[in-house]
Protein backbone atom coordinates (compact mmCIF):
# COMPACT_ATOMS: atom_id res chain seq x y z
CA UNK A 1 0.00 0.00 0.00
CA UNK A 2 1.32 3.09 -1.13
CA UNK A 3 0.56 5.97 0.65
CA UNK A 4 0.94 9.23 -1.27
CA UNK A 5 2.34 11.90 1.53
CA UNK A 6 2.18 15.30 -0.60
CA UNK A 7 -1.76 14.25 -1.69
CA UNK A 8 -2.67 13.77 2.52
CA UNK A 9 -0.34 17.66 2.71
CA UNK A 10 -2.64 19.34 0.20
CA UNK A 11 -5.55 18.00 2.22
CA UNK A 12 -4.65 19.04 5.35
CA UNK A 13 -3.23 22.57 3.62
CA UNK A 14 -6.78 22.82 2.31
CA UNK A 15 -9.02 21.78 5.50
CA UNK A 16 -6.50 24.51 7.46
CA UNK A 17 -7.34 27.63 5.03
CA UNK A 18 -10.87 26.63 5.28
CA UNK A 19 -10.75 26.95 9.20
CA UNK A 20 -9.14 30.00 9.00
CA UNK A 21 -11.13 31.46 6.14
CA UNK A 22 -14.43 30.14 7.84
CA UNK A 23 -13.14 31.98 11.37
CA UNK A 24 -11.30 35.13 9.83
CA UNK A 25 -15.45 36.19 8.01
CA UNK A 26 -16.89 34.99 10.90
CA UNK A 27 -14.86 37.76 12.79
CA UNK A 28 -15.61 40.52 10.00
CA UNK A 29 -19.28 39.44 9.90
CA UNK A 30 -19.82 40.58 13.73
CA UNK A 31 -17.53 43.46 13.24
CA UNK A 32 -19.78 44.53 10.97
CA UNK A 33 -22.88 43.54 12.38
CA UNK A 34 -21.92 45.23 15.85
CA UNK A 35 -20.65 48.46 13.64
CA UNK A 36 -23.70 48.74 11.61
CA UNK A 37 -26.14 47.81 15.15
CA UNK A 38 -27.39 50.72 17.38
CA UNK A 39 -26.45 50.24 20.76
CA UNK A 40 -30.02 51.01 22.44
CA UNK A 41 -32.02 50.53 20.06
CA UNK A 42 -34.97 50.34 22.72
CA UNK A 43 -33.86 54.07 24.19
CA UNK A 44 -35.97 57.07 24.17
CA UNK A 45 -36.31 58.92 20.94
CA UNK A 46 -34.57 62.10 20.61
CA UNK A 47 -35.82 65.64 19.12
CA UNK A 48 -38.93 65.52 17.22
CA UNK A 49 -38.67 61.92 17.08
CA UNK A 50 -41.49 60.06 18.30
CA UNK A 51 -41.99 56.36 19.49
CA UNK A 52 -43.84 53.82 17.23
CA UNK A 53 -44.78 51.88 19.83
CA UNK A 54 -46.67 52.40 23.52
CA UNK A 55 -49.23 49.95 26.01
CA UNK A 56 -52.36 51.60 25.98
CA UNK A 57 -54.21 51.28 29.68
CA UNK A 58 -57.40 49.89 28.11
CA UNK A 59 -55.19 47.11 26.69
CA UNK A 60 -53.86 46.38 30.16
CA UNK A 61 -56.93 45.87 31.56
CA UNK A 62 -58.29 43.27 28.87
CA UNK A 63 -58.56 39.68 29.86
CA UNK A 64 -56.87 36.97 27.34
CA UNK A 65 -59.50 36.19 25.27
CA UNK A 66 -60.40 39.95 24.62
CA UNK A 67 -56.89 40.14 23.84
CA UNK A 68 -56.17 37.17 21.51
CA UNK A 69 -58.92 38.09 19.79
CA UNK A 70 -57.18 42.23 19.02
CA UNK A 71 -54.28 40.53 18.12
CA UNK A 72 -55.75 38.39 15.72
CA UNK A 73 -57.85 41.10 14.19
CA UNK A 74 -54.68 43.69 14.32
CA UNK A 75 -52.31 41.44 13.67
CA UNK A 76 -49.85 42.50 16.16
Amino acid sequence: MIIHLGRWLERIKFIGMFVIMTYAFSYVYQWVTDWIDPTEKYKQPEGNAVKAFSVEDDMQSMNTVDRLKWFYWYGE
